[in-house]
This record gives structure tokens, C-alpha cells and sequence, in this order.
């Protein structure tokens, strides 16, 4: 039996070791209880409640950490990331701020605050941070790629020269230089010279998957073999623990592949003249199934799952109270559209694609870090097949939950569209949704943010014409290629 405090604290940390969050939260609990507890074990629970995805237990327990050391630039920084993902523009920003002033070259929270600039379309300060941060960190290419995604023009002939350089004698890690070859690639795109980008796109990817490999071998197994075999046989074990405060929400999935128009969408439905809680990409769904025990997939723990959901949309704002319609866009989502219209019997669908060939296309040219499939031609290929599959499994059992939108009928006939998906969702139609691009409150991390503030413009049906070559070999194996 622990009778002392070292002992208590030696346990609650060995059970946050083991990821056994839970049972480290009631010790770590307990443990403030005491008068002489060390202040420190406020960040660990807060640790503890962001792993849980409890957003607001995170930020209390963080504030109260800050309260005993207000000089804390790393607490400052986690607190911005809380503010962040719960929409706290203004909040981030300032707590951004203050983690930099009080340690001015605290790299992190500098390019963490020019993500955040760039996220709502702020130009100038997140050239003005990317910089910062180039002169801290000369030999960081991933803050280079990231500002070339404002500043085309920063990278020229002279700086294509030093990137070289520095990838052929710096032993940098994975991600830098991923970074690296997707600025050169970039750079022969430009000069049209297509050989030389695939060479620099395939070494950018190899690197990519290196970073965080273990993880990315997981991730990737498990999106690429685990769920094409188990999205039909997931179910729960306990369907009357649903609570009605799941039961009565009524959410707008927007699912499909990355880079199908679906940030497109997102924001025409968050720009109507009824404001809609717009969550992004919370992965919650996932994140509540493989964190809850489970002998196999097709016997999941409804109680766990909806427990924990419920937590973490409340702490987003949505509940059966307030917010009862929020759009979450985590793509994945068509994997478990059978859970979903459990929980959420009131859920609706929006697919987005555009032509396979081009989708397939963009994905591989594209640097998109946290998703292990994206990173070789032949996984892009496989998890498409496996969407395109299960998309259509699942329009033909739920055909009244599910609207498909072609990124090409959108740009073409932009009302026409919009005014159906407004339509589908039950939502008052405003034209002013597609002035989306017009928002100053609008915010987006993915690859998409820059290219939604110029608004709608025609699909180019040849933009990756030069490409097709590419997947000439894999026709055999893909019919849908052929189409």
C-alpha cells in the first residue's frame, strides 16, 4: 500500500507511461487534494485531460499551472494550442504572444503563430513569423515550405541552391527533409520540368514516411488493411447506452478523399445566414474507437465510445442543448458511417470527389505530414480503391443520408450546388455563403486554406493531364482507372 506522497506520484506517472490515462487521473486527483502537493501535477493532469480529448478540464488545469508559474512559455504555448482548437482565435493569439515575449526565440510558439496567421488569411504577420523563425532556425526547411505556401516568390534560384546544399550535407531529420525535396519539387513543377519533380516528390515522400515511422506504420496498416476489411461488421454491444444527448444532435459529416473540395464545402455551409458550429477535423470518431477496449470490431463498447464523445463535443460546443447542427470534416469518416447513424441517427453526409485521376494526382503532389497512406503512389491508389468501394456500399444502404458533391458541378454551377447542399442539410439558403472567401473569422489548417480565400473558380480539366502517364501501369489492377 502507497502510504507517501513520492510513492502516489511514481505510480501516476508509471500509469501515464502505459497510457493508462484514467487511472492516472484519479491518484493525480487525489493528490491535489493535499496541501503540500507539488504544483507541477496541475500540467500533468492536464497532459492527462488532453489525451482524454476533455478540452476545457485541459485548459482549467493549465490556467491553474500557469497561476503558480505565469513565467511558463511552454505551458503558454499548450494553452494557445487549446484556444486554437476550440475555435479562440483572438485567445491563441494573445497566449502565442506572451510565450514569445517572455522567451523571444521560443521557436515553436513563433511558427505555431504564423500557422495560426496563415489559418485565417493573415498574409503579412505570417510572412512576418515564418521569417522569425527562418532567422532563428536557417537550416529549418519546413518553415521555408510553409512560407513558400504564401510567398511563392521567397523561394528562388539562390535559395533553391542553399536548400540543395543543405540537404546534401546537413544530416537533418525526416521531416526537414521532406520539406526539402517537396520546395525542390515544387520548384521543377514550375519550370514544367516533370521528371525531375516526380524524382524530388518520390525522395519526399520516402522521407515523410520516416518521420514518426512507427507510428505511420500503424497508421497506415491499420487505414489500409484493418478497416477496408471491418467497415461493414462494426458494431456495438450496447446500443440502449446511446444518450439522448448524442441521439437528438444532428451533425453534417463531410467525408471523401483529401484534396476533393471538401474545405470548399465546409465553408459555403459555415458562411449561411445561420451560424453553424464548424468543429474541422477533430477525428473524434476514430479517436473513440481505438482508445476503447475491444475483443474485435464488430463488438464495440457503445457506452465507453459514447461517453467520451459526449465529453468532447461538449467541450467543442455542440450538445443537444446548444449548437444541436456542427459540421466535422474528418475525411476518414466514411469508414464508419454505420457507428455514426447509431450514435447520430440524425447525421447527414456530404461526399466530396472531383476526376479519380486528378484526386489521386494532388494527393501526390501534395505534403500532407499526419496522413501515412499519402505518402506513395501505390497506398494513394489502394485507399482509393477501398473509398470508392465503400462509398458506394454505403449510398446504396443509406442513399437518403449521403449527398454527393463533384468539386467540377460545384465550380461550374456554384449556386445550383450550394443551394442543394443547403437543401439536403435542412438549412435556410443565403447567397452570401459563397462569399465564404469575403469571412475574416474564417479559419482552416489544411492544404486548401489559401486556395478557398480566392474563391470558386472554374475546375481546370488539364491541370494534371501531363500526369497520367504515371498510372498507366496500374490499370490492370484499377478498372476505374480506365474510365
Amino acid at each position: 500500500m502507497m502510504n507517501n506522497l513520492e510513492d502516489k506520484v511514481k505510480k501516476a506517472f508509471k500509469l501515464f507511461n502505459e497510457r493508462k490515462f484514467e487511472e492516472s487521473k484519479i491518484i493525480f486527483l487525489n493528490l491535489i487534494k493535499n496541501p503540500k502537493f507539488d504544483k507541477k501535477i496541475y500540467f500533468m493532469l492536464y497532459e492527462i485531460y488532453f489525451q482524454l480529448n476533455d478540452i476545457n478540464n485541459a485548459r482549467k488545469y493549465l490556467i491553474s499551472f500557469l497561476e503558480f508559474d505565469n513565467k511558463n512559455h511552454i505551458a503558454l504555448n499548450q494553452l494557445a494550442n487549446l484556444y486554437l482548437k476550440k475555435g479562440d482565435i483572438k485567445l491563441a493569439e494573445e497566449s502565442y504572444i506572451k510565450a514569445i515575449n517572455i522567451k523571444k526565440d521560443y521557436l515553436i510558439a513563433i511558427t505555431n503563430l504564423a500557422v495560426l496567421y496563415e489559418g485565417i488569411g493573415d498574409k503579412n504577420n505570417a510572412k512576418k513569423y515564418y521569417l522569425d523563425g527562418i532567422n532563428l532556425s536557417p537550416d529549418d526547411l519546413s518553415i521555408y515550405y510553409n512560407l513558400s505556401k504564401i510567398k511563392p516568390d521567397f523561394i528562388d534560384e539562390q535559395k533553391i541552391e542553399h536548400i540543395s546544399k543543405i540537404l546534401k550535407i546537413k544530416k537533418l531529420e525526416p521531416f526537414n527533409m521532406a520539406s526539402g525535396f517537396f520546395l525542390l519539387a515544387e520548384h521543377n513543377r514550375r519550370k514544367k520540368n516533370i521528371k525531375e519533380e516526380i524524382k524530388n516528390l518520390e525522395l519526399a515522400h520516402k522521407y515523410a514516411f520516416k518521420d514518426k515511422a512507427n507510428i505511420k506504420q500503424q497508421s497506415r496498416n491499420y487505414w489500409l488493411d484493418i478497416m477496408p476489411k471491418n467497415y461493414n461488421i462494426l458494431n456495438f454491444q450496447f446500443e440502449k447506452e446511446i444518450t439522448n444527448n448524442l441521439k437528438n444532435l444532428e451533425p453534417i459529416f463531410i467525408i471523401g478523399l483529401p484534396r476533393s473540395g471538401s474545405t470548399v464545402v465546409e465553408a459555403i455551409l459555415s458562411s449561411g445566414k445561420k451560424k453553424i458550429l464548424n468543429l474541422g477535423e477533430t477525428n473524434l470518431i476514430n479517436w473513440s474507437v481505438i482508445t476503447t477496449p475491444k475483443k474485435k470490431l464488430s463488438s464495440l463498447d457503445a457506452r465507453q465510445i459514447c461517453s467520451k464523445l459526449v465529453i468532447a463535443l461538449g467541450n467543442l460546443g455542440a450538445s443537444s442543448l446548444e449548437n444541436n447542427t456542427f459540421i466535422e470534416k474528418s475525411l476518414e469518416n466514411f469508414f464508419y458511417i454505420e457507428i455514426i447513424l447509431k450514435i447520430f441517427p440524425k447525421a447527414k453526409f456530404i461526399n466530396t470527389s472531383r476526376n479519380t485521376t486528378d484526386n489521386i494526382l494532388a494527393i501526390f503532389q501534395q505534403f500532407l505530414p499526419k496522413i501515412s497512406w499519402s505518402h506513395s503512389l501505390e497506398d494513394i491508389l489502394e485507399y482509393t480503391n477501398n473509398y470508392l468501394t465503400i462509398i458506394k456500399f454505403f449510398k446504396k444502404k443509406y442513399p437518403n443520408q449521403i449527398l454527393s458533391v463533384k468539386l467540377e458541378e460545384l465550380t461550374f454551377n456554384k449556386e445550383e450546388i450550394a443551394k442543394n447542399i443547403y437543401e439536403f442539410c435542412g438549412l435556410e439558403w443565403d447567397k452570401k455563403a459563397l462569399e465564404f472567401y469575403k469571412r475574416k473569422d474564417l479559419f482552416t489548417s489544411t492544404a486548401s486554406n489559401l486556395q478557398i480565400r480566392n474563391g470558386l473558380h472554374n475546375y481546370d480539366k488539364n491541370k494534371y493531364r501531363s500526369y497520367y502517364y504515371m498510372l498507366r501501369n496500374f490499370q490492370d489492377k484499377y478498372e476505374w482507372l480506365k474510365q
